[in-house]
């Protein structure tokens, strides 16, 4: 590739300079501080060395510069891959998950697959439920007070031991189910 083509000038340099100015990401800025070393005379290979990239990326801006301006420099993402769910049934499980939390993983899988026929790798999983707005609740830790425990135990050496079945530990009642619900 040669040097050889000139770069269109689709904007004055002062135009040129406001558009940097006004850029809202660094890409945008880089591309047009490209084309603007190229509008004061730099080659394509050191105007692109000076943003970073290689010299075929320089031709390939310089060649989308020259078809289309300010636009045709700017990368066309188109959107990416559309999400697993829709918006309405993301909302749908939503509901479900308000109705039966909290919810285990296993079931929330169960969910997805049976009722909106999506399927999450395992990894990912917690990462997306956690960006529609779940938490994982881990089971509430008891507190065990170690001295209710001493004292409910009758500390006779001579006396046979005799299991009751009864512990203090075993009485309390404030574990909680593990699993996803909504954020509050």
């Amino acid at each position: 590739m040669s040097d050889s083509g000139p770069v269109q000038r689709h904007l004055s340099e002062t135009a040129l300079d406001q558009a940097l100015k006004a850029a809202e990401s660094g890409e945008r800025a880089r591309r047009l501080g490209f084309i603007k070393s190229l509008y004061q005379g730099d080659s394509v290979s050191d105007a692109i060395a000076r943003e970073g990239h290689t010299t075929s990326t320089g031709y390939r801006w310089r060649k989308r510069w020259n078809e289309g301006g300010v636009d045709g420099l700017l990368p066309d993402y188109g959107g990416g891959r559309p999400p697993k769910l829709s918006p309405a049934a993301e909302t749908a499980f939503l509901d479900e998950i308000a109705q039966r939390q909290p919810v285990s993983t296993a079931t929330i899988e169960d969910i997805l697959k049976t009722e909106f026929d999506v399927e999450y790798a395992a990894d990912y999983l917690p990462r997306k439920l956690e960006s529609i707005g779940l938490t994982y609740q881990p089971p509430a830790r008891e507190h065990v007070d170690r001295q209710e425990i001493l004292e409910a135990v009758e500390w006779d050496d001579k006396a046979p031991v005799e299991n009751t079945g009864r512990h203090p530990y075993n009485e309390q009642s404030s574990r909680t189910e593990a699993g996803w619900a909504i954020a509050e």
